[in-house]
């Protein structure tokens, strides 16, 4: 790709690539529509949520933006509703969980596991698992990404249950309060500190600062330039040590990119 992106089928495997790893279902606008977006946000910060089922949106958003895309809002099923809203979803996410379907902000697994452990301390693995919009599978294997790397840790309470809580040394840097809850918020915001203006950033200096696991951060990174909002750069890897060399970014045809380039609005 040599500094750029390749032709439109290299486009087209990054971007199914991307969907594959995330497991969920992205959908771009393709009649502008800003109400539908900005209101679902707009209910999430009010609820200090990062994602609600189809019938809390439908039951939460103004009558009057319903019916504008053909609904009614006692009436209308979860799936006419989802079917109504997903050409103006933009930058939201549509997930698949074992009971009911979710919309809310573009987090990984990981992202939205960790997350609600932060708001609720404390809290049973099987009573998170609970209202996760997410496959069992996911879940397992999220939280065991989590364990793994030490962003989590697991203890017992006096009754023998495993209580999951949130480890300190988690972003160092900031704070995980100071964090952004959206993980395509949290690469911006890591990328403009990092950066201080200046537009390319190393890749490696990111990854650092976010503490994520390999595969979340590249997740991050497939995902980012399926949608043009990031742009990869080689460079002179003598500059950098082994271990910066494999922080950065390696493709699968085995190219080394060592910067990025952030070009999207947000």
């Amino acid at each position: 790709m040599a500094g750029s992106f390749a032709g439109k089928s290299a486009d087209k495997n990054i971007a199914e690539k991307g969907l594959k790893m995330t497991g969920e279902i992205r959908y771009k606008s393709n009649d502008e529509h800003p109400d539908v977006e900005t209101k679902i946000s707009e209910m999430l910060k009010k609820k200090r949520k990062i994602f609600l089922t189809v019938t809390e949106i439908r039951n939460n958003l103004p009558a009057t933006l319903l019916k504008h895309i053909g609904l009614l809002r006692k009436t209308a099923s979860s799936t006419e509703v989802l079917k109504k809203l997903r050409p103006y979803l933009g930058n939201m996410w549509e997930y698949k969980g074992p009971r009911s379907t979710y919309i809310g902000y573009s987090m990984s697994p990981e992202d939205i596991i960790e997350n609600e452990i932060k708001r609720n301390p404390g809290i049973s693995p099987k009573i998170l698992a609970k209202n996760m919009p997410m496959k069992k599978k996911d879940f397992v294997s999220g939280l065991n990404k989590l364990l793994g790397t030490g962003a989590v840790a697991c203890t017992f309470n006096e009754l023998l249950t495993p209580c999951l809580k949130i480890c300190a040394k988690v972003g160092e840097q900031i704070s995980l309060e100071e964090r952004p809850v959206n993980g395509r918020a949290a690469f911006k915001d890591a990328y403009s500190r990092i950066g201080k203006g200046r537009g390319f950033v190393r890749i490696h200096r990111i990854r650092e600062d976010l503490n994520w696991t390999r595969e979340r951060f590249e997740r991050m990174l497939v995902d980012l330039m399926a949608d043009y909002t990031i742009e990869l750069h080689g460079g002179d890897p003598t500059t950098l040590t082994e271990q910066e060399i494999k922080d950065s970014f390696t493709d699968e045809n085995g190219l080394l990119y060592i910067n990025v380039t952030w070009w999207g609005e947000n």
